[in-house]
């Protein structure tokens, strides 16, 4: 017995989600790409320590177009009065929205770039080793030397 999940969201909601998804393994791709035509390809993510410091510097540049994009938002509330000004600060809050959302999708990419690394470098567990095939018999499914 399993438990169900209803998916409330509308839509569109679903239809961005599966969008942003796709966007990022593009992006992907399209960054391996070009590093690899200028002669710098990505190198694999080796340790713990080395994805931190990708994701932080990620982060910052998340972080710094957050911050601008709050700033177009209180200069918004304080124009409420001024007419013929709300145009002008929507385009910007536009600019900075997309300028975040650029960089969201670089770090989910390097966020994605770092678990397929990192999984695969994963010293494997006792039991994985165990069960390593090859190991197994294919037609009874014993192990192989046990009699």
């Amino acid at each position: 017995m399993y438990q169900m999940e209803l998916d409330l969201r509308l839509d569109y909601e679903r239809n961005l989600k599966d969008n942003l998804n796709t966007v990022a393994r593009f992006a992907g791709e399209q960054m391996r790409q070009n590093m690899e035509e200028e002669g710098r390809p990505l190198k694999t993510v080796e340790s713990k320590q080395e994805a931190y410091g990708i994701a932080a510097q990620q982060y910052v540049k998340v972080a710094s177009k957050a911050k601008m994009l709050k700033s177009e938002m209180d200069d918004f509330l304080k124009l409420l009065d001024a007419d013929g000004e709300a145009t002008q600060v929507a385009g910007t809050i536009y600019n900075a929205s997309m300028e975040l959302s650029q960089e969201a999708i670089l770090i989910a990419v390097q966020a994605s770039r770092i678990l397929s690394d990192l999984y695969y470098t994963e010293p494997r567990t006792p039991m994985e080793e165990f069960l390593e095939p090859g190991e197994l018999d294919d037609e009874t499914g014993e192990q192989e030397g046990a009699e």
